[in-house]
């Protein structure tokens, strides 16, 4: 265990690289923004009471309808003073957490790099420049200069961005991971491709639940890449990574068994996902597995959870949340070409939300 985690009195996460110690100002940095936000949660409470006592909440299926929820809570909301601070400290937080990070990482970089350093970057496939779409150009999460805004941007997200605020703030990330892998309807595959893989956290849920697979990431940051690869080599394991857009892989037509991914279509927009979906179906074999776990519909959250999610999404750069969390992916799903589409929520609260669905064997009507 790190120094700095037997201080901080935390277990190091599943997943987590146990020797990544930060030096005194950049843990305490850290450390200062997950305590700001945790210290939020009583101005959470009374806003949460503010708004399941309104009106808007108390009517039928008020999630289905956000913009018109969005509306009488924001007037429900006028002039509070708790939520006008819970989104003055989110959008602060949000702005310095990337910078913060990566000055913890520079600080001890030394120590630090050799562990974030991937062992073959030669080897990751790259469709290039060419290949990548505009909306990549948005700074996801505000995440300064985007996911590759830092040349090891995968190991600062990973090992720092995750450990100290998203597990302190959402428990264990991984375990939900690993239910995902858990879904997809058979027992064993031969080829499993992993699209907006990042730094390989689903992807080694993926590796460890079927062994014998040849497991392939993709994702469009090259960042994240490398220290998929690195955590993937520190394992003992080998996959195929490739610098793509989901919707638009390289890879051979029907190469895989199955194709899935884990909350990656609510970073991209409508026409993107639609195209994943396709994309999907193209690399698998007939009878192949479609495993898509993502955020929960509005219409499936009570009225306070889906006004949350939108306004959170709202003020965290997360500018199609709301897109997917109104569509309708079974249609999306059948419109590719899948058959026998079904939906569950695996955790508290519907999420992670799972579409599954099938290539049909050849011969069989699409």
């Amino acid at each position: 265990m790190g120094a700095d985690q037997k201080a901080a009195g935390r277990a190091v996460p599943d997943g987590m690289n146990a020797s990544v110690a930060l030096g005194q100002r950049g843990r305490a940095e850290l450390e200062f923004l997950a305590g700001m936000r945790a210290a939020l949660g009583p101005l959470r409470a009374k806003v949460r009471a503010r708004v399941e006592s309104s009106p808007a909440a108390a009517a039928r299926d008020a999630g289905a309808d956000i913009v018109r929820l969005r509306t009488a809570v924001a007037a429900e909301l006028d002039g509070m003073p708790e939520q006008a601070v819970i989104g003055a400290a989110l959008r602060w937080n949000r702005r310095v957490l990337t910078p913060r990070a990566v000055d913890a990482f520079d600080e001890r970089r030394a120590g630090l790099e050799p562990m974030a350093t991937a062992p073959a970057p030669d080897a990751i496939a790259d469709r290039g420049d060419g290949a990548v779409p505009r909306y990549w150009r948005y700074e996801f999460h505000g995440t300064r200069g985007g996911w590759d805004g830092h040349e090891h941007m995968g190991f600062v997200h990973h090992e720092l961005v995750y450990r100290y605020l998203l597990v302190p703030a959402f428990g264990d990330i991984f375990a939900q991971r690993a239910a995902v892998a858990d879904v997809a309807p058979r027992e064993g595959y031969a080829a499993v491709c992993d699209l907006g893989c990042g730094t390989g956290q689903y992807t080694l849920k993926l590796a460890e639940r079927y062994p014998d697979a040849r497991v392939t990431g993709v994702d469009l940051s090259m960042a994240a890449l490398r220290y998929a690869q690195r955590r993937a080599s520190d394992r003992g394991m080998s996959w195929d990574l490739v610098r793509a857009p989901a919707e638009d892989t390289g890879l051979p037509a029907g190469s895989q068994d199955l194709v899935t991914s884990f909350i990656l279509l609510h970073e991209i927009p409508p026409h993107a996902v639609e195209k994943v979906f396709a994309e999907a179906f193209r690399l698998l074999r007939p009878g192949g597995d479609l495993v898509f776990s993502d955020v929960t519909p509005y219409a499936r959250r009570d009225p306070y959870q889906a006004w949350l999610d939108d306004w959170d999404a709202e003020h965290g750069h997360e500018p199609w949340w709301r897109t997917t969390a109104s569509a309708d992916l079974v249609a999306v799903a059948e419109a590719a070409g899948f058959t026998g589409v079904r939906q569950s929520a695996l955790g508290p609260g519907g999420y992670p939300w799972v579409t599954v669905a099938r290539r049909p064997e050849e011969g069989r009507a699409v």
